[in-house]
Parts: C-alpha cells; structure tokens; sequence
C-alpha cells in the first residue's frame, strides 16, 4: 500500500513523510482483533490520539483561513467555521479525496464521525511531520479541488443577505443582539439545532436538566412509511424578553423530526446552529 499512498500524497505536494505514522492515521480501532489479517503489528496504535490533535490542527487552519479572507462578525466566523470542520462536510471531503483504500478498519461501513475523524488525524500526522505551515498549504490545495469553501461561503453571504433583505431595522438589531448574547454564554453552534437549543435552555436556567421538551409527537404509517410529527411548546426568556417557541417538525425519522421543530424554533430566536 505505501506506494500507492505515496502516488496519492503526490497532489498535495508530499514526497517524504512518516508512512507509519501516517498508516496509524488511517487505522480504526476495531481493526485491532484482526491484527494478523491485515498484518499489522501489536504495537501499532490507531488513529484516536491523532484525532485529538488534527481536531484541534483544523480548527485552527480555518480559522486563520476565514479570520484573514473574509470581514464578517466573530458569531459568523463561527458559524461559517462550524460548517467547514462538521462532520458532514469533513466526511465528503473524506470521499472527494479518495481515502477509503488507505484505511484499515474492520468496520462493515464507514460513518461520517470515522471519514471526518481519519481525515483530522491525516492533518496531525502534516502538523506533526511538516508544521503548521505545510497544514495550511494542504488545506487550500484540498479547497482548490472541490471548492467546497467558496461554495460554503458563497451560500452564508447570500443567507445572511436574504435575511437581512426580510427583517426590518429592529429585527437586525435584535439578532445582533441575541447573537453576540450567544457567543457570550459560549453557546457551541457546530451542532445541529436540537443540541444546540437544549445547550441554550441548560444554560439560561443554570440547570442541565433544564431541557425543552420534544416528547409531544405522533407517528402515523404512510405508503412511504413512517411519519413523525413533534410539536415543540416552550417559553424562554433572553435578555429579559420572553419568547414563545410553538413548532413542528415532520420527518420519517423520529430524531429528525425533533431537530426539525428545533430548527424553526432555534429561527425564532437567531440561534445559529449547523444543518443536519
């Protein structure tokens, strides 16, 4: 194999690295009850501690990359920041590269936590090897390649534009406002809607067992299967201000449905969070 992903390494400009340091970063822990089949040794780790660090690596690059691109608020920053290092799109990263044939793993099906994890572990193993530098090298080759960032921020510059085209002058300033009352309590957005409500409500009650309630629901069998109904009915008061959030949210999946009703809900007060 370490010709080929030598040969793969080739377009982001990498000659000389640490193959086994960088095998470690493709190999999944529950590959460890299978040692001898793909021949690896005892003492090989897997790509967990890497994770810890490339996670960290990642962050960083982009948030040097945004911080130095674009002029916008430190709460869009944030959000847009939080939709480049998400799973989702770490994990189509992880397929637009072509890194599957490199990993070793036992697992039936790659996960977007495995994709998005293996590809943060890859960039510890640069920052490692080659610093942070060559970190932020290879992260604007990968951007190059997909536009996957132009894309991102194309699409928050013409969101936020539209929303700011349908809110009067009071609305505008009432979400700035709200927002940098978020960043204040340190509310984390890179998680989709329901979490990010439910960190909300823990917070602003001072009690994490203080959460909105999303048991109000009904299933009904469709000729396309199940379909779930949640209805959110909660009241929440911000900055002194009270706000009643009564919605719904409809999906197939149960779990859906209820990050659907906190989507809308989490519209009502410009709580941003990460689309699932």
């Amino acid at each position: 194999m370490s010709n080929s992903l030598m040969e793969w390494l080739k377009q982001f400009k990498i000659e000389d690295i640490n193959l086994d340091l960088l095998n470690t970063a493709f190999t999944h822990r529950s590959i460890k009850g299978l040692r001898q089949s793909y021949k690896i040794e005892e003492r090989d780790d897997d790509y967990e501690r890497l994770e810890f660090l490339g996670d960290a690596v990642l962050d960083l690059v982009v948030s040097d990359k945004l911080y130095n691109r674009v002029p916008l608020s430190e709460g869009n920053l944030t959000v847009l920041r939080s939709r480049m290092v998400n799973e989702k799109t770490l994990g189509d990263l992880f397929d637009a590269l072509k890194m599957k044939p490199f990993v070793r793993s036992a697992l039936p099906k790659l996960s977007q936590k495995v994709k998005c994890d293996i590809l943060e572990s890859f960039f510890a193993v640069i920052y490692i090897e080659k610093g942070f530098r060559r970190c932020q090298e290879v992260w604007d080759l990968i951007m190059k390649k997909t536009k996957i960032e132009d894309t991102l921020l194309s699409s928050h510059l013409d969101t936020e534009s539209i929303e700011n085209d349908q809110l009067t002058p009071s609305q505008i300033e009432e979400r700035k406002t709200l927002r940098r009352y978020y960043e204040s309590i340190e509310i984390k957005t890179d998680q989709n809607a329901r979490n990010v409500l439910e960190q909300l409500f823990a917070k602003v009650y001072g009690d994490p067992s203080m959460l909105p309630d999303f048991n109000d629901f009904e299933k009904t069998e469709t000729v396309d299967g199940p379909r779930f109904i949640v209805r959110l009915n909660e009241t929440i008061i911000l900055l002194e201000k009270k706000y009643y959030l009564h919605t719904e949210g409809v999906a197939r999946r149960y779990k859906l449905a209820q990050i659907r009703a906190a989507e809308k809900a989490c519209d009502m007060i410009y709580l941003p969070y990460t689309k699932r």
